[in-house]
């Protein structure tokens, strides 16, 4: 089964030992280094070379089935959150009938690379198995991704998803909902890695749905922002196009009427 044909099906995968824990390490410098960037990875000066890797583009043209992709600006470093509960990142997961839930080919995918071990440490990735054909969050059987050092993971945007998933010490092998795992006493739960790293980058294809969700971003606050504090360098953006990667970088904020934007909604 290639990987688009898995992750059509089921909504995500994880790609074991795609980096080295020597990489690994060397990217924990990296995020220590721009834990204050502001913008995009892309624009980083360390980050930026995590999301140029051509393991990390080719898993996405594997995965997408396309040799061209579009990237928009939506990466970011995440440095020690601690929110989580399930829900879905795509554009109309709250519009009635959304056909976003209907289509196995439906393109966006993220990436995420952890910095640590999440195969017996808390607060890695827990999302819903075969969820992204269904609009509600509360279908799809509950996995905790226990990522190793070095492993990838790619899902949908329309696949449902949580941060921070804890591991709870009696019952390790079980994975179960975060909305329950908040609210346990922390000597209950294996302990995290801290910091706790990682980095996520969104990719799309030319098609519609990249269309529609660079125009849904621009109605939130945490991408208008994201974007501002992007100031990329010429050789980054000849990297990606000599990668067959189409970058964003104009999205006419001046023509935003910022008092409109979503400020509530906060990604995780």
């Amino acid at each position: 089964m290639t990987k688009k044909e898995q992750i059509n099906k089921h909504g995500y995968m994880i790609i074991k030992n795609v980096f080295t824990e020597e990489e690994i390490n060397t990217f924990r410098d990296y995020a220590e280094k721009d834990k204050n960037h502001k913008g995009d990875l892309l624009s980083a000066k360390m980050l930026s070379k995590i999301i140029l890797d051509d393991r990390i583009l080719n898993i996405y043209k594997e995965s997408t089935g396309s040799d061209k992709l579009v990237y928009f600006g939506d990466s970011t470093l995440s440095y020690n959150t601690s929110l989580s509960g399930f829900h879905k990142d795509s554009k109309d997961r709250f519009k009635k009938d959304s056909v976003e839930f209907k289509d196995k080919n439906y393109s966006l995918l993220r990436i995420g690379v952890y910095l640590q071990d999440h195969s017996k440490h808390s607060k890695g990735l827990c999302l819903r198995a075969d969820s992204h054909l269904h609009q509600s969050i509360h279908k799809g059987k509950i996995v905790n991704v226990k990522s190793e050092v070095g492993d990838v993971i790619i899902w949908k945007l329309t696949t449902t998803h949580s941060p921070n998933a804890e591991i709870i010490s009696l019952f390790p092998n079980y994975a179960f909902h975060p909305g329950l795992t908040k609210r346990l006493p922390n000597f209950l739960k294996k302990k995290s890695i801290s910091p706790r790293l990682a980095v996520f980058m969104g990719f799309g294809i030319e098609d519609h749905y990249t269309e529609d969700y660079i125009e849904y971003l621009k109605t939130r606050e945490y991408a208008i922002t994201r974007w501002k504090n992007s100031n990329y360098n010429k050789e980054a953006i000849e990297a990606m196009e000599k990668k067959n990667v189409k970058v964003f970088t104009d999205f006419n904020i001046d023509h935003i009427d910022q008092s409109k934007l979503n400020v509530g909604y906060k990604q995780v």
